[in-house]
């Protein structure tokens, strides 16, 4: 009898917006201006992973976030992604560069017609990548490994006497303040190999908001895109993909203080993962998907009037001893080290910013202390006790996968 083997195969898309499909400018205030220049293309980035009669697509995409109100429904939006596979077998994910369009419907943006346009390029474009993945995949085999990247993230909820002030308010950070609890400097990669040893993919996830840039009016894929480009130079790295995590409370030091800081730190993240030094043994003799949804509720006074921007939805894959799991909205990243520690899997990577977005998603602590991540608004509305759904359920589909 012979045993299924994993196939990959990728590709990448162009999804930068015309310059009228402008930036966030104030969430408070729902404001949005238009770019004035291109400084980083945006793109979708798409990773099929086959399975005997398995087929999932992770796409990875240079924006800050979408959610149902912004897309006209997400269902809709994931149907008009793809004709060649099952539209629940996409995980959709995005790098939440704050230097892409306002696309979650904190302003009238999204009712534009230029805004509606480009988002019907973004469907198509992502559905052409995907069939040229699908048509890509070959078999291969993987590795894992993980490393730690200091000096570029840290916790950006600072507590003073007067309440929660944010990092980026009291720049430059003085080194006492950079390592205040609880940060998460690990850079986590997969490589993907073909039966030649060419790489097919590396898939890198690190923690923290891509904001060197936020506000300036140019269009930027940020840290996550120069990181790309700093490792597409090797074909040996096949294609790269960034997966953000938990990431709603950890920004990095550098807070709209431009392109050159964001360079610095992909060339670093970059870095980090060509010279990675642990190399995790990974089990990969199978893999498995699974994916679920839950209404979660809106708390009163932010603005929120659709329910469905508070349908949460999961997604995770099992490789072997390995698990990611991705999580919608920005959970605090307490929120993923508890899933991590009490994941059943040897190697676990949460992604946050998954499929349609709810805003953030704070601990019962932060909701309690105040400060901009609680809201309440139309950019942080979940209701209290959110961030323990979140945990169980994305602990529920790990140990379903794990029991697979």
């Amino acid at each position: 009898m012979t045993l299924p083997q994993l196939f990959a195969g990728t590709s990448v898309t162009d999804i930068t917006p015309p310059l009228e499909v402008g930036l966030l400018t104030s969430s408070v205030n729902g404001l949005y201006e238009p770019f004035e220049s291109v400084r980083l293309p945006l793109k979708a980035r798409v990773l099929v992973l086959r399975w005997d009669s398995e087929i999932v697509a992770l796409v990875s995409t240079d924006l800050i976030a979408l959610n149902d109100t912004a897309v006209g429904g997400w269902d809709k939006f994931k149907q008009g992604m793809t004709d060649s596979i099952d539209p629940d077998k996409i995980i959709f994910t995005c790098t939440h560069t704050h230097n892409a369009p306002e696309s979650v419907a904190l302003s009238d943006l999204y009712l534009t017609e230029i805004y509606q346009f480009w988002l019907a390029q973004v469907q198509f474009r992502i559905k052409e990548a995907i069939k040229l993945a699908v048509a890509a995949a070959r078999p291969c085999t993987l590795s894992f490994f993980y490393d730690e990247l200091n000096n570029f993230s840290m916790q950006r909820r600072i507590k003073t006497p007067g309440g929660i002030i944010m990092s980026d308010s009291i720049q430059p950070i003085a080194p006492q303040l950079l390592d205040l609890p609880p940060v998460d400097r690990r850079v986590k990669t997969i490589r993907f190999y073909d039966e030649d040893g060419k790489g097919v993919a590396t898939v890198v996830q690190a923690i923290c908001h891509p904001v060197h840039e936020m506000c300036m009016k140019h269009i930027s894929s940020e840290f996550p895109g120069e990181m790309c480009r700093a490792l597409e130079l090797s074909a040996q790295n096949g294609m790269p993909m960034f997966l953000n995590g938990a990431a709603g409370d950890t920004n990095p030091p550098t807070v709209s203080m431009g392109p050159l800081y964001a360079h610095r730190h992909g060339l670093a993240l970059a870095k980090t993962v060509l010279n990675g030094q642990n190399e995790a043994g990974i089990n990969h003799a199978d893999f498995a998907f699974s994916r679920s949804a839950l209404q979660l509720g809106v708390r009163q006074g932010t603005g929120v009037v659709n329910k469905l921007d508070a349908l949460a939805r999961f997604s995770a894959i099992k490789l072997g001893s390995l698990a990611i799991v991705f999580l919608p909205g920005e959970p605090f990243v307490e929120t993923a080290l508890e899933i991590e520690k009490n994941s059943p899997f040897a190697y676990t990577i949460v992604a946050a910013y998954g499929e349609n977005n709810i805003g953030y998603i704070p601990t019962q602590e932060a909701l309690q202390l105040g400060g901009y991540e609680a809201g309440p608004g139309k950019w942080s509305y979940m209701e209290a006790g959110a961030d323990r759904v979140v945990s169980n359920e994305a602990l529920r589909l790990l140990n379903e996968l794990y029991n697979k």
